[in-house]
């Protein structure tokens, strides 16, 4: 119900060889596992544990249980890759060990310090020998190192991350301007139930939960995305497309919709605010609705199709608060030189969790149709610039005020996707309860 702010983090994916011994295991871990009032202290370190509907199987769920579950989180994240955009170069056929088999379980390790991630894993994976489950990967992710030295929240294309996050009822954090509904009183948190099992959601309703309700209550889905960004493919694009130095920043802020200290294009349209930015309370306070045409931030702006807010008429524009998402991650990989010439050949990109209580309706409505397909917002066949499943054939719109629009042609893909699948994060009295069931 929060997103972390550690800076550091292992992403071990393990498993299952023994159920027996498996469960037993998930059940002793669960007292160690981070929750929100455990954030309160603060703490050092974080240990969280989910499953895929596979990883529920090998561990010997009942079938009656496992056939509840809904079916795309049945399928897996490689069944459904036609439909999320998954083709070309972010196929499975070309994703990374171990996503290209299947994962059952994901061990979360989130720490302040290199030092404490470490010890952590390393304790994890001697804790695994004789427990009946088997480590078949781990990726090393931590915030990247900025101008002086100091690790900074950004992304390998050189823009702040995390600045937008749903506030959500309950979490015991307030609702910033921005980060819930807007409506007639400022801004509200939206409700439990959108990303936690079992709770009222935004109609009020408590929908069906997997059986049994006692295992399943108090969890919610976790979509894990590994994805490769092609650093030196985003920069040959801007040099190639912009007339001059400053032209690269303004036509790098109107793909992403906000400029790299993250000021958002919607409060400052004509160049780079760094103290808005820095402002949690003013730096997302804003909804598009004064802005219909896109000349302030466009249309198909990246952070405008992943939330476009009030910024969409008709009847797409009324349920946009049911598609959100809560956003975890971190970078992977070293940051590409500023001062390259060529593309270094390295792995780079983020790892990203997405928490939702319906994976069909939030994140992959969000990547079918606000990223992957323009129709909605009226864009015809332009996708996402910054991390759509883009050929070299699409193109990037910029309105403007009192002159023909701008028109990018020969978007390539900056972003491909390397790995991922769907988990089931279990509330804690659930994950302890596992020890006791079986088929």
């Amino acid at each position: 119900m929060r997103p972390y702010r550690f800076p550091f983090a292992h992403y071990h994916l393990l498993n299952v060889s023994d159920p027996v011994k498996a469960r037993r295991w998930f059940s002793g871990v669960a007292g160690r596992c981070t929750s929100v009032a455990g954030l309160d202290a603060p703490p050092s370190m974080a240990f969280n544990v989910a499953l895929s509907w596979q990883g529920l199987s090998a561990a010997g769920l009942p079938e009656a249980s496992l056939s509840s579950f809904p079916q795309e989180f049945q399928q897996g994240m490689a069944a459904r890759a036609d439909r999320l955009g998954d083709v070309g170069d972010s196929a499975p056929a070309r994703w990374d060990a171990p996503f290209n088999e299947r994962v059952h379980a994901l061990v979360v390790v989130s720490a302040m310090t290199i030092a404490d991630r470490d010890t952590a894993s390393t304790a994890l994976l001697s804790d695994l020998r004789d427990n009946g489950l088997t480590a078949v990967g781990a990726i090393d992710a931590k915030l990247l190192a900025g101008p002086d030295g100091r690790l900074v929240p950004v992304e390998h294309f050189g823009y702040r991350d995390g600045i937008t996050q749903p506030a959500i009822e309950g979490s015991g954090e307030p609702a910033l301007p921005g980060a819930g509904i807007s409506d007639a009183n400022g801004w509200r948190a939206l409700k439990a139930g959108e990303f936690v099992l079992g709770r009222p959601d935004e109609t009020g309703a408590v929908p069906d939960l997997p059986t049994p309700a006692s295992f399943t209550g108090n969890g919610t889905f976790v979509v894990l995305r590994k994805l490769h960004q092609h650093v030196w493919a985003f920069r040959s694009f801007l040099r190639s497309s912009a007339t001059d130095e400053a032209d690269v920043a303004r036509v790098a802020a109107k793909l992403m919709g906000r400029w790299q200290s993250g000021a958002p294009l919607a409060l400052a349209a004509e160049q780079d605010d760094p103290m808005l930015a820095r402002d949690p309370v003013r730096n997302n306070e804003f909804t598009y609705s004064d802005d219909l045409r896109g000349t302030s931030c466009p249309i198909g702006a990246h952070v405008r199709r992943v939330n476009p807010r009030s910024g969409l008429a008709g009847p797409n524009g009324t349920s946009v608060h049911r598609h959100r998402l809560l956003r975890q991650g971190l970078p992977y990989g070293s940051r590409l030189p500023a001062d390259a010439t060529a593309d270094d050949g390295a792995e780079r990109g983020a790892i990203m969790l997405l928490v939702n209580a319906d994976i069909a309706r939030q994140f992959e409505f969000v990547q079918k149709v606000w990223i992957n397909d323009g129709d909605f917002a009226g864009l015809e066949n332009d996708k996402d610039p910054i991390i759509g499943g883009n050929d070299g054939s699409g193109t990037f719109t910029i309105p403007r005020v009192g002159a023909p629009r701008r028109r990018l042609p020969g978007l390539p893909a900056f972003v491909s996707t390397r790995g991922g699948e769907y988990f089931f994060l279990p509330g804690i009295a659930a994950l302890r309860s596992l020890a006791d069931r079986a088929s």
